[in-house]
């Protein structure tokens, strides 16, 4: 591997910590370095360029962290099969290291630490990364069709990483539509033994051939096996909400988020089921920690103050839920939809005995629905509040979307 040519991205909220790192990995023989302050300055710099390593410390200061940097970073897709993730942190809490074993970073130095070591880290990650390079070329350009082809002269040499490789060939296959060979190559892996990961992953598959049964038996195996896989959770959770067991799914949820805190989705998953099953006490304080998440990784979605602001009012929290609303005005300004949004938590915010205010708030609706079409995700939000107001009837348009949501 030539190291010289390598892109490198070093993420630190301490300058003394970047100049270190920076001396130690140019003395390992990298030449481009990058070094940037903070997580949302590192999504940045990963948009704009292509690294083949990043170097970051788990605590970056006030904004998202490195669990959040690393999770966000391949949700958007600016980090590919071949790049390479070293975790930097002299953390040992349960949150960190529940993070590190769902997350799973391609390597750990902890602090403090020397060059050589750094250097044996890296070097160890980037042997089973660099031959995912062509792989992950062939996933970019030309679907996972390509990047199953180039991924099969790799699986023929029965490399060290195999297990690996079947994982990616296995997601590959599902995404490409291809059943029969994701739920195949899981069986391969587990040949000798069975594999959480591979277990969840023939979960997935059962439901999209409609097998429901045979998809949480998998789930629930795999949450056996390994209590700390978080993606059979999920997918269990999910499943279980499809199926209307709201309770299960609540209960599915609390678990792993005793495990596993720190994620977006599954407090917003939290909220929206507890919330459904009215049970406020949970709701209320995940729909606070999912806007704190969302605001800390720079992500702010009014959808999680109109939750907060919903069950505020089912709580007859009526001030707070104004106060909730002029947060999500202010926090979410550069949202296409938030006049709708905002729309939506005045009508929740509405005391049932005051006829004046529903009038006036009527009109300026008359107003905003007059202005374009009305956006969907909004727009269901919206019909939703002036339905519990008994006002849909008057909004022909929102009354049709509020229809479709109910038939869904």
């Amino acid at each position: 591997m030539n190291l010289m040519k390598k892109n490198v991205l070093v993420v630190d909220d301490y300058q003394s910590m970047r100049s270190m790192l920076r001396r130690m990995l140019a003395a390992i023989g990298f030449e481009h370095i990058i070094s940037v302050g903070t997580g949302e300055e590192a999504l940045a710099a990963l948009r704009a360029k292509r690294f083949d390593i990043l170097v970051c410390d788990y605590n970056l200061g006030d904004g998202i962290d490195g669990q959040q940097l690393l999770e966000q970073a391949r949700a958007e897709g600016v980090m590919t099969l071949s790049t390479v993730f070293v975790m930097v942190t002299a953390e040992s809490s349960n949150e960190m290291v529940m993070g590190a074993l769902e997350f799973a970073p391609d390597a750990y130095v902890s602090k403090p630490f020397t060059k050589d070591l750094l250097n044996a880290r890296i070097g160890r990650a980037l042997r089973r990364r660099e031959p995912l390079v062509p792989v992950a070329r062939a996933l970019k350009t030309q679907g996972p069709a390509a990047a199953l082809e180039a991924l099969n002269p790799l699986l023929a040499e029965r490399p060290g990483n195999r297990l690996e490789l079947l994982r990616i060939r296995a997601e590959l296959a599902f995404t490409k539509g291809d059943l029969e060979l994701s739920d195949a190559t899981c069986c391969e892996a587990m040949e000798e033994n069975p594999l959480a990961w591979a277990l969840t992953q023939r979960g997935r598959v059962a439901e999209a051939r409609r097998d429901v049964t045979a998809a949480e038996s998998f789930y629930r195996e795999s949450m056996t096996l390994t209590p700390h896989f978080m993606a059979a959770h999920d997918r269990l959770a999910a499943l279980c909400r499809q199926q209307g067991r709201t309770e299960e799914a609540l209960s599915v949820l609390r678990a792993a988020l005793e495990r596993s805190p720190k994620s977006l989705q599954r407090q917003r998953n939290l909220a929206q089921v507890a919330a459904k099953l009215g049970q406020y006490s949970l709701a209320l304080p995940a729909w606070k920690r999912s806007i704190a998440i969302a605001r800390q990784m720079g992500l702010p979605d009014a959808a999680d103050y109109l939750g907060l602001i919903k069950g505020l009012v089912a709580l007859g929290n009526f001030r707070e839920a104004r106060q909730s609303t002029k947060l999500m005005r202010r926090r979410c300004s550069d949202e296409l939809q938030l006049d709708y949004w905002e729309m939506a938590a005045r009508f929740w915010c509405l005391m049932p005995e005051d006829a004046a205010a529903l009038s006036a708030l009527s009109e300026a609706l008359d107003a905003l629905l007059q202005r374009a079409p009305v956006p969907k995700r909004a727009g269901l939000a919206l019909a939703e509040a002036v339905a519990h107001r008994s006002e849909i009837a008057h909004y022909p348009t929102l009354a049709v979307l509020y229809a479709q949501e109910d038939d869904a």
